[in-house]
């Protein structure tokens, strides 16, 4: 594995740090793709230098699932044409795709939900990744690039922009004032450094196919349990205002069923939530001086 080069798109991002942590610790040769790099996956001319790998994992993306409702044009042009770009590298360089995906079913007809789920464009983000996983299947159709694309549903942790759930919660138990939309939603949580060690797992993986992976915990937490864990942890407690407005198409509760992936690469979750929770609350009160 260590003679491997691996090429990480996004490689300075919130989940592509914590990819490139874990490659560097295995002593793998990690070529990093990123806009800090001087590379813009979008613009395929500033992409010509990049030296030949033998694996690329696909990061870069726009990801807050409420901004693809405002900017919607931008999350498709750069979700779909960087995929597109990605794809076009690894046939060039004849190298395996690891695509990051998203959670794609919607709302779920059974749980847990497996891969044989159907999937739903039910908004323009879970869209553009449906859009870039039909490319993905193109190029491995057309021109034989192996291509394993993991759906990643929550995933969290230290580092996390704090537009997303936990890391506002935190925030908000820290400053006393919670302002949520509704507490209700159940979702399952996948630590940062979980999924990190997915895409390895994959990496090192030589199979030559096309597969489709579920990384999640197995298992579901509300809003109003990530809160209450939270003050629980902290000893804190927070005023909660909630707007009690619904998002188009809400997801009332999800589930990974990820049995696929820990049969076929071995790989499962290690990090409770309550373990993430605490690493996350430790990393708050580094930064924050508390």
């Amino acid at each position: 594995m260590a003679s491997k080069r691996i090429a990480v798109t996004g490689s300075s991002g919130f989940l592509g740090s914590a990819v490139v942590k874990l490659l560097h610790s295995k002593n793998i040769t990690v070529i990093p793709i990123s806009r800090k790099n001087g590379f813009d996956i979008c613009k395929p001319d500033t992409l010509k230098s990049i030296e030949p790998f033998d694996v690329l994992i696909h990061l870069a993306a726009h990801t807050f699932v409420p901004d693809s409702y405002n900017r919607t044009a931008e999350f498709f042009t750069i979700n779909i044409n960087g995929t597109l770009n990605a794809l076009e590298l690894c046939k060039k360089h004849k190298a395996k795709m690891i695509f990051a995906s998203s959670y794609v079913y919607g709302p779920p007809s059974y749980l847990p939900v497996d891969e044989q789920h159907p999937v739903n464009m039910w908004n323009p983000y879970a869209s553009s990744k449906i859009i870039s996983e039909q490319l993905c299947h193109v190029y491995h159709r057309e021109f034989e690039v192996p291509v394993d694309i993991l759906r990643i549903f929550n995933i969290y942790g230290p580092g996390q922009n704090e537009s997303f759930l936990i890391p506002k919660v935190i925030k908000g138990v820290f400053e006393g004032q919670l302002n949520l939309e509704t507490l209700a939603p159940k979702r399952d949580f996948v630590h940062v450094e979980d999924v990190a060690d997915a895409f390895l797992k994959c990496a090192e993986n030589n199979v030559a196919g096309y597969a489709t992976y579920n990384i999640g915990s197995g298992a579901s937490y509300s809003v109003q349990q990530i809160i209450d864990k939270t003050e629980h942890i902290t000893q804190r407690k927070a005023n909660i205002t909630c707007s009690e407005k619904r998002r188009a198409n809400e997801v009332l509760d999800v589930v990974a069923d990820y049995s696929k992936i820990k049969h076929e690469k071995h790989w499962q979750p290690h990090i409770t939530l309550e373990q993430g929770l605490r690493g996350m609350i430790e990393d708050y009160k580094q930064k924050n001086s508390i």
